[in-house]
């Protein structure tokens, strides 16, 4: 009985977060006419559809160290990257005026990609080369000028195996040129709220955790090879300890 409430959970939750979403993203693009490139936008459709949406499956996403998202500002936080879920989990910790950095293809995402296009995040084309260093020039400007945080999910790819995949480098290139510190950020294994290869989904406490800051000051593209590798060996460490000591429910 439990597994087939949790595989009905599933289906329910994707009918109507899927519905949610869309309405969501049409508000966001129909105040986004009137206020463009708003930094409070996905802070606020963090707040409306992804705690909203987490509430209703009865998750309880757990922050550690949540008060360094505020105090290091600007910063480039990079995090791991699990699933598509990971829209609701990380959106309903997003800090207010912070943009996320994404592939060119979530631009094109009807409804949704208009919104996300709207409200002044960082599309990168990777196979463009030039494009990529301008658009990351132009955040590294805007972070210095606007004290803003940009998302980074480093792997470029989901992955929910216990290793990390090795990182791309645009969101320490972006940290260097504007001299903002990287803030790594880890969040446990979905598997404690969710099984979206057998569609199943269970209420419970999800816990991400902020760990120390890596400053960037002094450093350059040289540095670039063994920032990447401290960051990653620690946010790994950390992914290991939340495994090893699952949290008290």
């Amino acid at each position: 009985m439990r597994a087939l409430a949790e595989k009905l959970g599933f289906y329910v939750a994707f009918l109507f977060g899927g519905l949610w979403f869309l309405l969501c993203s049409g508000a966001g693009i129909v105040w986004l006419l009137f206020s463009p490139r708003n930094r409070q936008t996905l802070y606020v459709f963090g707040k409306v559809f992804c705690r909203g949406l987490a509430r209703m499956m009865g998750w309880e996403v757990v922050v550690e160290n949540r008060d360094r998202m505020e105090t290091f500002r600007p910063c480039v936080i990079v995090s791991n990257h699990q699933s598509f879920l990971d829209v609701v989990t990380f959106g309903s910790v997003f800090p207010r005026r912070t943009v996320s950095a994404g592939k060119r293809e979530i631009g094109r995402i009807p409804i949704f990609g208009w919104f996300y296009r709207l409200s002044g995040n960082l599309i990168i084309d990777r196979s463009d080369a030039r494009q990529a260093r301008d658009s990351l020039q132009a955040a590294a400007e805007a972070m210095r000028k606007e004290k803003i945080c940009v998302w980074f999910m480093p792997e470029g790819h989901r992955n929910s195996r216990p290793e990390l995949l090795p990182f791309k480098t645009g969101a320490f290139r972006l940290a260097i040129a504007a001299g903002a510190p990287i803030l790594p950020l880890v969040a446990e294994s979905l598997t404690v709220i969710a099984d979206t290869k057998r569609r199943r989904v269970r209420g419970g406490r999800f816990r991400v955790r902020v760990l120390d800051p890596f400053p960037t000051d002094g450093l350059s593209n040289k540095d670039l090879p063994s920032l990447v590798s401290a960051v990653r060996a620690r946010m790994q460490e950390s992914l290991d300890e939340l495994r090893k000591h699952p949290a008290a429910f």
